[in-house]
């Protein structure tokens, strides 16, 4: 489906639906095109309100978002990652992002703002129009809820944690609504939290899904989103309580191997709390986001003799904070002259060190190993890989669980050390506890998008190079302030 790209809050766009079989494989939920039907049909009984559910979960897998802004800044903007490609001029606005020079013009955050207030209208059209409509099966109406307010909240999370206090919009605007203020950061927090509150309690649990509906929201979902809110809000007890009852649920449990988990073999696996789903539907097209993930060729080596892209190349700082014999390293970051798959007919080495024939733009001497996928499997187009992108994995929840324990003065050792067993360490070599925490999260989750928004969330930001606090969000998008002059601009 391709992105609209007009102003969603000024233009008020008209919902758009994704086609949706439960019967079918259980990513075609968030791969079919979208039917040519008119709105008052939507909601006419279930199967109505499941195509339109499908709609609002499509954002999800859209490029800017999940397959380059959420890397772009989580990876490369920290320090982490350089941004990599085909050098500065190669998708100069990252560059501009990583460099702390980026300005309202910045077209990558244009399309992240519009991306996620397209996906929020969608899910109020979806909320409007079954609440408390006699065309919908109570049970399935109940359900549907549930997930429009659990995908409302995850779009106004990324929302807020990128600029802070924004308009918040619960419902389809009139004209007359067109151009509101920014609401505040507290306001925003509060309505996130309401919403996965709201879901929770009406999602079922992992454990009662079929294989069809794996990658739909549960209560997991939402018990763990509405957790990293309140760990953005340093609200230690509420995280710690919260956490700790996901953990105890029994629902999830770590990958026994680690290098296992960034496998297609292991989507909506044991350790999946919640991810964005991909398939290589095999369909021709470019970009037409109704299929697979970019991600892969877009991080793999830029070597010619490995063919990728080489962007988001993990740095020298992330390699050395690895402790020694740490496997989650080899798993992390893929080294020069490192073979991957071997004995297999996928078996490859990899190239990774700078070479002025056959890679000029090798800045770290490192690449992503996390999305890496043997050649049998990277579909038959760039942007065709069918890896899951895992947004909250079970090893997250038990490091929330140990953040909030440390401030709190509680039992901290217990879910780290759980962490750190799965890849055969013993205690954290870190004697104060939250340094411990920050470290374990540092290395279990290293190039999966989350090194930007610790440092900024725990005040570490002049670990960045050019960070100033003022930087802390970015700019609102020009255009949105040319069409809506309530909104009031970020300091950057």
């Amino acid at each position: 489906m391709k992105n609209n790209k007009k102003n969603l809050i000024v233009t008020g766009i008209l919902f758009l639906f994704v086609m949706l079989s439960f019967n079918s494989c259980k990513k075609e939920f968030l791969n079919t095109p979208p039917p040519n039907i008119t709105d008052k049909t939507f909601f006419s009984d279930d199967n109505a309100a499941l195509t339109a559910l499908a709609g609002v979960y499509d954002p999800l897998g859209w490029y800017n978002f999940s397959q380059l802004t959420e890397w772009a800044i989580g990876d490369a903007v920290s320090d982490d990652a350089e941004k990599g490609g085909g050098g500065d001029g190669d998708y100069a606005e990252i560059y501009a992002l990583t460099t702390f020079t980026a300005n309202a013009e910045n077209p990558l955050i244009a399309k992240r703002w519009n991306d996620f207030y397209i996906g929020v209208n969608r899910a109020n059209r979806l909320i409007e129009g079954i609440t408390d409509n006699d065309n919908i099966t109570p049970s399935v109406q109940k359900r549907i809820l549930a997930e429009a307010k659990f995908l409302r909240a995850f779009y106004y999370f990324e929302l807020v944690k990128t600029w802070g206090g924004v308009p918040i919009v619960d419902h389809i605007l009139s004209p007359s609504e067109y151009t509101p203020a920014r609401n505040t950061i507290e306001e925003c927090w509060a309505f996130i939290e309401n919403d996965l509150k709201a879901a929770k309690d009406g999602l079922p649990r992992k454990s009662e899904l079929d294989a069809t509906e794996l990658g739909r929201a549960t209560w997991g979902a939402a018990a763990a989103f509405l957790t990293k809110a309140y760990i953005f809000q340093e609200k230690w007890q509420d995280a710690y309580d919260l956490a700790t009852e996901i953990v105890n649920s029994g629902e999830y449990d770590l990958e026994a191997n680690y290098g296992d988990e960034f496998t297609i073999a292991t989507d909506n696996g044991i350790e999946a709390v919640f991810e964005i789903q991909f398939k290589d539907l095999h369909m021709p097209g470019w970009l037409d986001e109704n299929e697979g993930c970019h991600l892969e060729v877009m991080m793999r080596s830029r070597d010619d003799r490995n063919g990728g892209w080489g962007f988001d190349q993990p740095t020298q700082s992330l390699y050395d904070e690895f402790e020694e014999g740490d496997p989650r390293r080899s798993y992390t970051i893929i080294s020069h002259l490192d073979t991957l798959w071997k004995g297999t007919p996928d078996e490859e080495v990899f190239y990774t060190l700078k070479d002025p024939v056959h890679n000029p733009d090798s800045y770290t001497g490192y690449y992503n190993r996390k999305r890496a996928l043997p050649a049998s499997q990277r579909g038959n187009g760039e942007d065709q890989a069918g890896m899951n992108l895992r947004v909250v994995r079970f090893a997250e929840v038990l490091l929330w669980q140990a953040e909030a324990a440390a401030h709190l003065g509680l039992d901290w050792e217990t879910p780290i050390n759980r962490v750190r067993a799965r890849v055969g360490l013993g205690a954290s070599p870190y004697s104060d506890p939250i340094e411990a925490v920050y470290h374990e999260r540092r290395v279990e989750l290293g190039m999966e998008g989350h090194r930007y928004w610790d440092l900024v969330r725990t005040g570490r930001g002049n670990l960045m190079d050019g960070y100033t606090d003022n930087k802390r969000y970015l700019l609102i998008p020009q255009i949105e302030i040319n069409l809506n002059p309530n909104l009031e601009q970020n300091p950057y």
